[in-house]
């Protein structure tokens, strides 16, 4: 990776240069080097392209967006210049917290719900902001249906974790804001680019720039599995929790109703730990983020919605009480730790059942590590030599159904079969 100094004798030579302000900014910040994305974005923003960037969660892609489009602001123009739209209010506050850090100068609005709506829609009749960030609910209302807003002077229009906004169903509400900044430059920033997301990017964005560094292999993350029963789930959970000493720990479950339930197995053992999920008041989700920032809590409860939109760092493990529906979410839960070139880990309690979504996982670019509990230790499991198996192997070969009538090949379809169950367990075999 280029060292700062490199980076910007590259930009004088070529494609971008910081001015002297924003440079001053970015050594304030204390950046040494640039991640990926950050390199990719700066390379790519001067380009008459929008930018549809793909990469996981904490690499860089607030201060990716950010240094450019401040770079490229004017101070002395008192009208919208940037927009910045993302899916939750705890994400406009993030950024806007990020925004301030680099003390930018301009004038900057942040939307939420949360606020009080007549105040802001009075003040706006007076004066625009510079920079907005907002959720796509607040913008829409703000710009379009009041028309109080007015976003179509904006330069560039930033789109961050859109694939959230997709499941949370926000595309429909961000139809006439796009048509209102139709001018604009267009940046997209995404973890994973599903289906509905692509046909997004069609009706929108054309022909774009596309920079494609969504590979969850690129984060500090050891990624283990631990192989448990329906039955011994919550024991196993609590013997996991004595094994590690972590600095923050988030304990992920896949429905919301199961959140009181895990939280009361930590309570159990005696493990300091808070609960939050989709059913959890916004202004109550601030005190809990308060109190997590001031290290009150060593262990979070979250449903998926912890996985994304929360403004929780130093988190050095994550525990999957059991594997998300959407597979997606598992890479979203993954990224809270090993965030800012930190290592991480990233712990699921699985059985033998989720052998298919494992499989999917490893395609995704996933390199996982089996443990077991051993007392209060976790120790890695040693893959056995060639031509030995392991009890968890025999017994996923045993699941193999065999055919009901001999059809030719059947000898060499079902040695397949038993190889690819194996495999499944021993993760790393062909």
């Amino acid at each position: 990776m280029l060292g700062l100094k490199d980076k910007i004798e590259y930009n004088i030579n070529g494609d971008f240069m910081f001015k002297l302000s924003i440079q001053e900014k970015i050594d304030a910040l204390g950046f040494k080097t640039f991640t990926p994305i950050q390199e990719a974005v700066f390379k790519a923003y001067p380009k008459e392209l929008h930018i549809i960037g793909l990469a996981p969660t904490g690499t860089g892609k607030t201060h990716a967006y950010l240094l450019p489009i401040l770079n490229d602001m004017d101070m002395k123009y008192e009208a919208v210049q940037a927009v910045i739209c993302v899916p939750t209010n705890e994400l406009v506050m993030q950024v806007e917290t990020m925004l301030k850090g680099i003390n930018p100068g301009f004038s900057v609005k942040a939307y939420t719900s949360s606020k009080d709506r007549s105040r802001e829609l009075e003040a706006l009749t007076k004066k625009q902001p510079q920079i907005v960030i907002s959720t796509p609910g607040r913008l829409e209302d703000y710009a379009i249906q009041e028309g109080k807003l007015k976003i179509h002077t904006t330069k560039v229009f930033v789109l961050d974790e859109a694939d959230m906004m997709l499941d949370m169903d926000f595309m429909t509400t961000l139809d006439r804001v796009f048509y209102a900044v139709r001018d604009a430059k267009m940046l997209m920033f995404s973890a994973t680019l599903p289906d509905g997301l692509t046909k997004f990017l069609d009706k929108y964005f054309g022909k774009a720039y596309m920079i494609d560094l969504k590979d969850p292999s690129v984060l500090k993350i050891t990624h283990g599995l631990v192989y448990t029963r329906f039955d011994t789930r919550d024991q196993d959970l609590k013997r996991l929790v004595k094994t590690i000493n972590p600095y923050l720990c988030m304990v992920f479950v896949s429905k919301k109703e199961q959140v009181d339930h895990v939280y009361q197995q930590l309570q159990d053992v005696g493990i300091k730990a808070i609960r939050i999920s989709g059913d959890t008041p916004s202004r109550e989700r601030k005190t809990i983020l308060d109190d997590i920032k001031q290290l009150k809590y060593t262990y979070i409860v979250s449903s998926d919605l912890g996985s994304r939109g929360l403004d929780i760092i130093g988190v050095s493990h994550v525990i999957h009480y059991e594997l998300p529906y959407h597979l997606e979410y598992y890479i979203h839960r993954s990224g809270r730790t090993g965030r800012a070139n930190q290592t991480g880990m990233s712990i699921a309690l699985v059985t033998t059942e989720n052998s298919r979504k494992i499989e999917n996982l490893v395609k995704k670019g996933i390199h996982f590590q089996r443990f077991q509990l051993d007392g209060n230790s976790l120790v890695p499991v040693i893959k056995k030599s060639k031509g030995s198996l392991s009890e968890d192997e025999m017994a996923a070969i045993r699941k193999v159904k065999k055919p009901t009538k001999v059809s030719p090949n059947y000898k060499k379809k079902n040695k397949k079969l038993v190889k690819k169950a194996r495999n499944t367990v021993r993760f790393g075999g062909k």
